[in-house]
Protein backbone atom coordinates (compact mmCIF):
# COMPACT_ATOMS: atom_id res chain seq x y z
CA UNK A 1 0.00 0.00 0.00
CA UNK A 2 1.69 3.31 -0.94
CA UNK A 3 1.94 6.22 1.85
CA UNK A 4 -0.55 8.77 1.66
CA UNK A 5 0.30 11.93 2.38
CA UNK A 6 -1.94 13.77 5.70
CA UNK A 7 -2.32 17.03 5.76
CA UNK A 8 -3.49 19.24 8.77
CA UNK A 9 -5.79 21.92 6.65
CA UNK A 10 -2.34 23.20 4.57
CA UNK A 11 -2.92 26.12 2.28
CA UNK A 12 -3.79 24.23 -1.75
CA UNK A 13 -0.26 25.66 -3.16
CA UNK A 14 1.79 24.49 0.07
CA UNK A 15 0.40 21.23 -1.11
CA UNK A 16 1.65 21.15 -4.76
CA UNK A 17 5.47 20.77 -3.87
CA UNK A 18 4.33 17.02 -2.42
CA UNK A 19 2.10 16.19 -5.34
CA UNK A 20 4.92 15.04 -7.09
CA UNK A 21 6.24 12.52 -4.79
CA UNK A 22 2.42 11.32 -4.03
CA UNK A 23 2.17 10.54 -7.49
CA UNK A 24 5.42 9.14 -7.73
CA UNK A 25 4.28 6.59 -5.09
CA UNK A 26 0.89 5.79 -6.28
CA UNK A 27 1.74 4.94 -9.74
CA UNK A 28 4.40 2.86 -8.62
CA UNK A 29 2.04 0.75 -6.46
CA UNK A 30 -1.17 0.87 -9.11
CA UNK A 31 -0.35 -2.22 -11.00
CA UNK A 32 -0.36 -4.60 -7.79
CA UNK A 33 -3.32 -3.13 -6.04
CA UNK A 34 -6.56 -4.99 -6.57
CA UNK A 35 -9.01 -3.45 -4.71
CA UNK A 36 -10.69 0.10 -5.62
CA UNK A 37 -8.10 3.25 -4.92
CA UNK A 38 -7.29 4.77 -3.22
CA UNK A 39 -6.06 1.46 -1.11
CA UNK A 40 -5.85 3.68 2.17
CA UNK A 41 -9.58 3.81 2.06
CA UNK A 42 -9.71 0.34 2.82
CA UNK A 43 -8.29 0.32 6.34
CA UNK A 44 -10.56 -0.02 9.17
CA UNK A 45 -12.89 3.04 9.21
CA UNK A 46 -12.32 4.08 12.90
CA UNK A 47 -8.81 4.11 12.54
CA UNK A 48 -8.98 6.02 9.57
CA UNK A 49 -10.69 8.65 11.28
CA UNK A 50 -8.03 8.24 13.88
CA UNK A 51 -5.63 9.48 11.42
CA UNK A 52 -7.52 12.31 9.80
CA UNK A 53 -8.51 13.59 13.26
CA UNK A 54 -4.39 15.13 12.75
CA UNK A 55 -4.84 16.53 8.76
CA UNK A 56 -6.76 15.44 5.69
CA UNK A 57 -4.55 12.41 3.26
CA UNK A 58 -4.29 13.30 -0.51
CA UNK A 59 -3.15 10.80 -2.77
CA UNK A 60 -2.94 9.95 -6.63
CA UNK A 61 -3.04 6.60 -8.41
CA UNK A 62 -2.77 5.96 -12.11
CA UNK A 63 -5.81 4.42 -13.70
CA UNK A 64 -7.34 2.84 -16.45
CA UNK A 65 -6.39 2.35 -19.83
CA UNK A 66 -5.90 6.00 -20.46
CA UNK A 67 -3.52 5.93 -17.28
CA UNK A 68 -5.74 9.25 -16.15
CA UNK A 69 -4.62 10.77 -12.39
CA UNK A 70 -7.44 9.91 -9.60
CA UNK A 71 -7.34 12.37 -7.11
CA UNK A 72 -8.65 10.97 -3.83
CA UNK A 73 -8.83 13.49 -0.96
CA UNK A 74 -10.13 11.81 3.16
CA UNK A 75 -11.11 14.17 5.08
CA UNK A 76 -13.18 13.74 8.84
CA UNK A 77 -16.36 15.64 9.00
CA UNK A 78 -17.02 16.82 12.31
CA UNK A 79 -21.17 16.12 11.38
CA UNK A 80 -23.41 12.60 11.04
CA UNK A 81 -23.24 11.35 7.21
CA UNK A 82 -27.05 12.71 6.73
CA UNK A 83 -25.72 16.17 6.99
CA UNK A 84 -22.95 15.58 4.53
CA UNK A 85 -24.60 13.83 2.31
CA UNK A 86 -26.65 16.96 2.21
CA UNK A 87 -24.07 19.64 1.77
CA UNK A 88 -22.85 17.10 -1.27
CA UNK A 89 -26.19 17.01 -2.97
CA UNK A 90 -27.00 20.30 -3.15
CA UNK A 91 -25.40 21.06 -6.41
CA UNK A 92 -26.60 24.62 -6.75
CA UNK A 93 -24.96 25.44 -3.54
CA UNK A 94 -21.81 24.32 -5.31
CA UNK A 95 -20.94 27.98 -7.59
CA UNK A 96 -21.04 29.70 -3.90
CA UNK A 97 -19.16 27.47 -2.32
CA UNK A 98 -16.23 27.16 -5.20
CA UNK A 99 -13.89 29.80 -6.07
CA UNK A 100 -14.04 28.56 -9.88
CA UNK A 101 -17.30 27.39 -10.78
CA UNK A 102 -19.75 30.25 -11.87
CA UNK A 103 -22.59 27.79 -12.24
CA UNK A 104 -24.09 24.43 -11.03
CA UNK A 105 -27.75 23.52 -12.24
CA UNK A 106 -29.22 20.49 -11.59
CA UNK A 107 -30.85 19.46 -15.08
CA UNK A 108 -32.55 16.44 -13.88
CA UNK A 109 -33.35 14.29 -10.89
CA UNK A 110 -35.40 11.18 -10.42
CA UNK A 111 -35.26 8.17 -8.29
CA UNK A 112 -31.37 7.33 -7.49
CA UNK A 113 -29.67 9.68 -10.29
CA UNK A 114 -29.40 13.43 -10.84
CA UNK A 115 -28.02 15.23 -13.91
CA UNK A 116 -25.93 17.86 -12.94
CA UNK A 117 -24.22 20.77 -14.99
CA UNK A 118 -21.28 22.59 -14.54
CA UNK A 119 -19.20 25.30 -15.75
CA UNK A 120 -16.00 25.71 -14.37
CA UNK A 121 -12.59 27.90 -15.27
CA UNK A 122 -10.27 25.36 -16.04
CA UNK A 123 -7.15 27.77 -16.79
CA UNK A 124 -6.00 31.27 -16.09
CA UNK A 125 -3.10 32.79 -18.01
CA UNK A 126 -1.87 36.36 -17.56
CA UNK A 127 -5.38 38.25 -18.37
CA UNK A 128 -7.03 35.06 -20.09
CA UNK A 129 -9.53 33.16 -18.30
CA UNK A 130 -10.54 29.84 -19.93
CA UNK A 131 -13.90 28.48 -18.73
CA UNK A 132 -16.04 25.20 -19.72
CA UNK A 133 -18.73 23.17 -18.96
CA UNK A 134 -20.02 19.58 -18.72
CA UNK A 135 -22.69 17.19 -17.40
CA UNK A 136 -22.05 14.52 -14.88
CA UNK A 137 -24.43 11.84 -13.87
CA UNK A 138 -24.26 11.12 -10.19
CA UNK A 139 -26.13 7.69 -9.09
CA UNK A 140 -26.87 7.89 -5.05
CA UNK A 141 -26.69 4.94 -2.54
CA UNK A 142 -27.86 7.63 0.08
CA UNK A 143 -26.27 8.57 2.27
CA UNK A 144 -23.27 5.75 1.81
CA UNK A 145 -21.74 6.82 -1.73
CA UNK A 146 -22.82 8.73 -4.82
CA UNK A 147 -21.12 7.12 -8.44
CA UNK A 148 -19.94 10.48 -10.51
CA UNK A 149 -19.63 9.98 -14.18
CA UNK A 150 -19.47 12.06 -17.41
CA UNK A 151 -22.28 12.47 -19.68
CA UNK A 152 -21.39 15.58 -21.98
CA UNK A 153 -19.75 18.61 -22.48
CA UNK A 154 -15.77 19.85 -23.47
CA UNK A 155 -13.68 18.03 -20.48
CA UNK A 156 -14.24 14.47 -20.80
CA UNK A 157 -13.06 11.49 -18.80
CA UNK A 158 -14.46 12.72 -16.01
CA UNK A 159 -15.54 10.27 -13.13
CA UNK A 160 -15.23 9.05 -9.59
CA UNK A 161 -17.01 8.98 -6.36
CA UNK A 162 -17.74 10.30 -3.19
CA UNK A 163 -18.27 7.38 -0.19
CA UNK A 164 -19.20 7.98 4.01
CA UNK A 165 -18.26 6.66 6.74
CA UNK A 166 -20.30 7.13 9.99
CA UNK A 167 -17.44 6.68 13.08
CA UNK A 168 -18.27 7.30 16.70
CA UNK A 169 -21.31 6.26 16.97
CA UNK A 170 -22.80 7.65 13.94
CA UNK A 171 -21.72 11.37 15.38
CA UNK A 172 -18.82 12.14 12.39
CA UNK A 173 -18.20 10.82 9.03
CA UNK A 174 -15.34 9.70 7.37
CA UNK A 175 -15.56 11.59 4.11
CA UNK A 176 -13.53 10.45 0.61
CA UNK A 177 -13.50 12.03 -2.48
CA UNK A 178 -11.68 10.18 -5.53
CA UNK A 179 -12.21 12.08 -9.08
CA UNK A 180 -10.31 12.09 -12.22
CA UNK A 181 -10.98 14.11 -15.23
CA UNK A 182 -9.11 15.09 -19.32
CA UNK A 183 -8.62 18.94 -19.11
CA UNK A 184 -6.82 18.96 -21.69
CA UNK A 185 -9.72 18.44 -23.65
CA UNK A 186 -11.37 21.45 -22.55
CA UNK A 187 -10.01 23.21 -25.57
CA UNK A 188 -7.06 23.37 -27.97
CA UNK A 189 -5.78 26.29 -26.37
CA UNK A 190 -5.55 24.40 -22.77
CA UNK A 191 -4.70 21.24 -24.44
CA UNK A 192 -1.47 23.29 -25.58
CA UNK A 193 -0.91 24.52 -22.56
CA UNK A 194 -1.21 21.55 -20.09
CA UNK A 195 1.22 19.89 -22.67
CA UNK A 196 3.81 22.23 -21.73
CA UNK A 197 3.68 21.30 -17.73
CA UNK A 198 1.54 17.83 -17.80
CA UNK A 199 1.59 18.26 -14.12
CA UNK A 200 -0.51 21.00 -14.11
CA UNK A 201 -3.34 18.78 -14.87
CA UNK A 202 -3.25 16.72 -11.45
CA UNK A 203 -2.04 19.81 -9.54
CA UNK A 204 -5.76 21.14 -10.99
CA UNK A 205 -7.23 18.45 -9.98
CA UNK A 206 -6.52 17.57 -6.89
CA UNK A 207 -6.25 21.45 -5.45
CA UNK A 208 -10.07 21.64 -6.84
CA UNK A 209 -10.81 18.38 -4.88
CA UNK A 210 -9.35 19.56 -1.76
CA UNK A 211 -10.81 22.42 -2.17
CA UNK A 212 -14.72 20.58 -2.95
CA UNK A 213 -14.02 17.91 0.43
CA UNK A 214 -13.47 20.60 2.60
CA UNK A 215 -16.25 23.32 1.49
CA UNK A 216 -19.03 20.46 1.74
CA UNK A 217 -17.51 19.19 5.23
CA UNK A 218 -17.58 22.84 6.47
CA UNK A 219 -20.94 23.24 4.96
CA UNK A 220 -22.52 19.94 6.59
CA UNK A 221 -20.50 21.03 10.15
CA UNK A 222 -22.83 24.29 10.24
CA UNK A 223 -26.23 22.52 9.48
Amino acid sequence: MANPTSLKRLPVAAMCAIIAVVVAVCAAAAPAAKKEAPSWKHMDKQALARLLEKGEIASVDVVGPQKLELCSIGILAKAPPEKVWRAITEFNDYEKMMPDMSAAKVLERSGNTALVEFTVTVLKVSMLTISTDYVLKYTFDAPRRADISWVSGKVKNVSGYWELYPVDGGKNTVVIYSITSDLASASPLVGAALQEQPATVMSINLSSAIVLSRVVVDKAEKL
